[in-house]
């Protein structure tokens, strides 16, 4: 896949595996939403969760992006993370609008929440796929 074609697969709402490494070395893996922006996955998370501890201690997650309509079509990363705390009302309305729509984002976020959670900036260093 060149780099267009990766970026025409990454805009599209998918969801992907996270995977990160626990304190004892073992996998964490678990779907989550992104958005590909700029060059790096934005990706949400509760602070303090199992992905967000993880990260900070490592520094590194890979993620897997896979096409589910009867195609084997994908993308794996791993990279450096990046966490920025907290998580903006627009940042998370971004994420929620790519895969529920503006109306429905719109919902989620005036609910509130955002102010509990991080955005984990994955930095690609290596592609498969």
């Amino acid at each position: 896949m060149d780099s267009a074609q990766r970026d025409a697969f990454l805009i599209q709402p998918r969801t992907a595996v996270l995977s990160t490494l626990t304190r004892d070395g073992r996998i964490h893996a678990v779907p989550v939403w992104f958005r590909w922006e700029a060059g790096a996955f934005r990706i949400i998370t509760g602070r303090g969760s199992a992905k967000h501890r993880n990260v900070v201690r490592s520094g590194r997650a890979s993620l897997c992006i896979d096409e589910r309509e009867g195609t084997i079509s994908y993308l794996t990363t791993e990279g450096t993370v990046r966490v920025e705390d907290t998580v903006s009302k627009v940042e998370r309305l971004a994420l929620h609008t790519l895969y529920r729509g503006r109306e429905a984002a719109q919902k989620v976020v005036d609910r509130g929440g955002h102010e509990g959670m991080v955005l984990l900036i994955i930095t690609p260093e290596r592609w498969l796929g």
